[in-house]
């Protein structure tokens, strides 16, 4: 090596007995590691079998796109921009590091061959000192959020205190070296290391010799080897074992339809009928607990939280970790999670959607809801009539199965015939058979198919599929009337199913194949949006009015429907579409989901009225909706606010029916 080429130095000024101690240190640190992480290991491989190595390719995508590139988390601005500088900076200190050891350990011993130097090597020590400062900034701005802010979903705790020191510690001595190491040595390419460099001036401009550089450099260098060291071997056993656990849960995420929850198999022979206790977890659900990293995003996002109920999905999650962990003996049920947290859930999706370490959160919560469904028998508030009436009269009110077609009365719609093949399947669902104001919606649709010249029939012998008995945890109810549907659905001929209820839409879609029932399934805003694109409609009575379209949590989070809607409204000639804050993917639940339409739930203020009030800060003259819970509970909603005469709500096919007459 000569002065006029770049290299590094890698055991500069450090003396022989350093040396050797870092490599002992080194072996011991990773056996600690190893160890560490063979327990967590074998503590997730206690759990019940789960199959998730399919699809390998776009699991690898999932992990590119959201660990490495840190979509999900960028997603919101100021903890985004924090965290993923961190990480970035990590993941280049920590590729630099592996790369030093190479260049020292492997290819100039075996080879003779020294990687880094020439202008590898400038851009190799520009980079690392980039991103080491990036990485400071990082911490800085999570300290300031975390004990300045004192952000409400974050915990500002010592054990979160010492994991930021321990971070800032170590990346501040790696520049202290890299100072000294310039300011004695003075190569010509030190400005190529700006942090270290202008650190190492500092040190000159205060004054210390050579001599004293040097000595500071040894002390450093050993502390920082030390705590380095330290910090490899407590991973598995500190927080920092997230750095692993994350981006191996997002490989391992679940890949199927977001809305279809596992079926329970042989259920009349099954020897566990929901969750109760850790072993019955999945060894997948058990590598959830310990991806958590505690950020708060779910409950935040959380409907049930932001309304004043029992419920935090982060601390759901958070306690089922401690207890995994031993840490918190004891039954889950009553002593760790309380029955008033597991009701409160809507099964909106929305802490889901906003994981960073894509956690099921609902299916945790949905398996912890069949035990006490199945197995204890303690369904709240009036839910339990609700089914009763679904098993007995095949509808939540209890009303006959004969009224069921009331509502096309006069409209001559046309009935499945099993010697005749229609394109549609309009599968109507209860609400609007049998609630007066969502009839309308039924009506509306049977209008705009007639108009287009659509072939489709309706099943007189429909039933409630029960999915709402589904997601309150009694699957019992939901396989049995399931097969009865799916008996009455196969003598029929049809080549695609319509629906407007998206719990409609979802259950046929996403859950019906789990039985044998797989067919293509459109909602009306599609089929509506095709129509009117095809010219086979045209929406011509105008319409003055602006519109805020409210996404419902079951079509546009569940199943990514969330233009279709908006272009039908925006057909209908005068109307002006206003977006909500929260919106498409990250609409906010009309509070009816996860059977809250058939109970009542403790909370300081009900979630539809959240909604209804964001409608009126927009000034808007009408919510539009695509699902008759939706319309139900906004509606309920304008109502208690008192709105009814400034605040209009209607389906998107009920704007299009009046706007072709």
């Amino acid at each position: 090596m000569t002065a006029s080429l770049p290299f590094r130095d890698t055991f500069w000024n450090v003396p022989g007995w350093a040396q050797i101690a870092l490599y002992v240190g080194g072996v011991l640190a990773i056996a600690i590691f190893a160890y560490g992480m063979w327990q967590r290991v074998s503590l997730w491989r206690r759990g019940l079998p789960e199959d998730r190595l399919d699809r390998i390719a776009d699991r690898i995508g999932l992990v590119v796109a959201h660990a490495l590139g840190q979509v999900r988390t960028l997603s919101q601005a100021y903890p985004g921009v924090m965290h993923a500088i961190m990480f970035w900076g990590f993941l280049a200190l920590f590729m630099g590091t592996v790369l030093a050891t190479i260049d020292w350990d492997v290819t100039l011993p075996l080879f003779g061959y020294k990687l880094l130097k020439g202008q590898f090597y400038l851009l190799y020590e520009a980079v690392l000192d980039l991103f080491g400062l990036f990485f400071v900034i990082g911490l800085g701005m999570a300290t300031w959020r975390r004990f300045v802010i004192r952000s409400a979903r974050v915990e500002a705790t010592t054990r979160f205190a010492w994991v930021l020191a321990l971070l800032f510690v170590i990346n501040v001595t790696g520049f202290m070296m890299e100072a000294c190491r310039l300011a004695v040595v003075e190569p010509w390419w030190g400005p190529w290391s700006p942090v270290g460099y202008a650190l190492g001036r500092g040190f000159v401009a205060l004054g210390l010799t050579p001599g004293a550089l040097r000595g500071l450099h040894v002390a450093t260098w050993v502390f920082h080897a030390a705590i380095a060291l330290l910090f490899i071997a407590i991973i598995p056993y500190s927080y920092f074992v997230h750095l692993l656990t994350t981006p191996l849960n997002i490989f391992f995420a679940k890949l199927g339809p977001r809305g279809a929850i596992r079926e329970i198999t042989n259920i009349e022979e099954a020897e566990t009928l929901g969750v109760s206790k850790l072993e019955e977890f999945s060894w997948k659900r058990r590598l959830d607990f310990d991806a958590c990293v505690e950020c708060g995003r779910c409950q935040v996002a959380c409907p049930a939280y932001m309304s004043g109920t029992a419920l935090s999905p982060k601390q759901i999650i958070v306690k089922l970790k401690r207890h995994m962990h031993g840490e918190l003996p004891g039954p889950i049920h009553g002593a760790l999670i309380k029955a008033d947290e597991l009701w409160a859930c809507t099964t909106c999706m929305a802490c889901v959607q906003e994981c960073p370490a894509f956690i099921d959160i609902v299916d945790t919560i949905i398996d912890l809801r069949r035990y006490l469904a199945l197995s204890e028998g303690a369904l709240p508030s009036t839910a339990p009539q609700s089914l009763q009436n679904i098993q007995r009269a095949g509808n939540p009110w209890g009303l006959p199965a004969g009224e069921r077609m009331a509502w096309a009365q006069g409209l001559e719609v046309p009935v499945m015939e099993a010697n005749r093949e229609v394109e549609y399947l309009y599968w109507v669902g209860c609400s609007a058979s049998y609630d007066k104001r969502n009839q309308a919606i039924a009506r509306a649709v049977v209008k705009i198919l007639k108009a287009a010249g659509v072939s489709f029939g309706v099943m007189p012998e429909e039933r409630c599929h029960a999915e709402v008995g589904r997601r309150l945890g009694e699957e019992y109810l939901y396989q049995t009337v399931q097969q009865e549907n799916l008996e009455a659905i196969k003598r029929y001929r049809f080549r695609k199913v319509i629906t407007h209820c998206p719990h409609c839409f979802n259950t046929i879609k996403n859950e019906f194949p789990q039985f044998g029932g797989r067919y293509e399934v459109l909602h009306h805003s599609q089929v509506i949006d095709d129509l009117i694109a095809a010219g086979r409609i045209k929406p011509t009575k105008p319409i003055d009015a602006s519109i805020a379209f409210h996404d419902s949590c079951y079509l546009g989070r569940y199943n990514g429907i969330t233009e279709a809607p908006r272009n039908v409204a925006k057909a209908v000639p005068g109307l002006r579409l206003v977006e909500l804050p929260r919106n498409r993917e990250r609409g906010l639940c009309c509070g009816g989901g996860g059977g809250h339409m058939w109970m009542e739930v403790k909370a300081q203020k009900r979630v539809n009225l959240i909604r209804v009030e964001e409608a009126l800060e927009a000034k808007v003259d009408m919510v539009g909706t695509g699902c008759p819970f939706c319309l139900a509970m906004i509606d309920l909603g304008r109502k208690v606010k008192g709105a009814e005469e400034t605040l209009a709500v209607k389906d998107v096919s009920e704007l299009v029916a009046e706007s072709l007459e």
